[in-house]
């Protein structure tokens, strides 16, 4: 079983001289070196949760923001803008262009603002503060998008200072975009004994999912059947049972049989041939239900 073929993609933008390119090594694992103007665009693959990403850094000269940026944003899951606190003199260049991002953007999409350069706050008092910056950049209207995951953090690409906490913030937020796209509602995984040792935030609200479901699950297993498709409220589920675990996928009503059936055979194919039993490997049964639920986008 493999990973998601595609990556999912995010965009590092910002005027020229912002830090991006440091960013991206940074957030790539590798050691800070004097870098130089971005011709065109530096592209990284990352991993994490069990998911493939592509981090594209494009140039900020003008010309690229003229015909890249607006490609690359439409298409992008999130967008990373960086900008240069020191760079008074550009800020309103700056903050046309973030807007122009803003209104390009998916309204379910990642959007984080970093205010890049803190390191040097030290030998230059002549920086935007954070409270400057959003007054200026007027921030508060990305609530606008009430959809759209945003967050603004100071960082410095140069010493790694914040940025390990603002990409782990991003990488999150993208693995809940993109899962929300496969339309899968909640998961639920249990043992031998039917004790649920993974569930997805859905399942977490109501008790009587599991209860339902650990009835169906038992009656299952004294008819020797595998598989069964129930409904449960306002949605449907597909349920496996193997001899010592049982996995449920399920969507609201309307979503296809055939996906939640795939999508709950992918993951109890995972478990048995790599992480069995469950109960032994929660730390690492996100990773395989991401694998699984991402899948089902590569098919539509």
């Amino acid at each position: 079983m493999g990973t998601r073929k595609q990556p999912v993609n995010f965009v590092i933008l910002g005027l020229e001289n912002a830090g991006k390119t440091t960013l991206l090594r940074n957030i790539s694992g590798k050691e800070f070196a004097e870098t130089f103007t971005t011709i065109g665009m530096n592209i990284e693959q990352l991993r994490h949760k069990g998911l493939n990403f592509q981090a594209i850094d494009i140039g900020g000269q003008l010309h690229f923001r003229e015909t890249l940026w607006q490609y690359y944003t439409t298409l992008a899951k999130g967008v990373i803008f960086v900008f240069d606190i020191f760079d008074r003199k550009k800020f309103f260049e700056a903050k046309q262009w973030f807007e122009y991002i803003s209104e390009r953007l998916a309204k379910k999409a990642v959007l984080m603002f970093l205010a890049n350069k803190v390191d040097l706050k030290d030998e230059d008092d002549t920086y935007l503060t954070t409270e400057e910056i959003i007054t200026m950049f007027k921030l508060d209207n990305v609530s606008k998008y009430p959809e759209r995951s945003f967050r603004i953090w100071e960082t410095s690409a140069k010493t790694g200072e914040n940025v390990n906490d603002a990409i782990s913030w991003m990488f999150n937020k993208l693995v809940e975009f993109v899962k929300e796209e496969s339309r899968i509602s909640f998961v639920l995984i249990l043992d031998q004994n039917n004790k649920t040792v993974y569930k997805t935030s859905i399942a977490e609200k109501t008790d009587e999912f599991e209860r339902v479901i650990n009835k169906i699950i038992i009656q299952m297993k004294v008819l020797g059947a595998n598989e069964n498709m129930i409904s449960i409220q306002d949605y449907i589920a597909s349920v496996r049972t193997e001899k010592n675990y049982s996995v449920v996928v399920g969507a609201e009503n309307g979503v296809s049989k055939d996906d939640l059936s795939t999508a709950a055979l992918s993951i109890t194919q995972l478990i048995k041939n790599n992480f069995y039993p469950p109960e032994q490997f929660k730390e690492q049964l996100e990773e395989v239900v991401n694998i699984a639920l991402l899948q089902q986008l590569n098919k539509k």
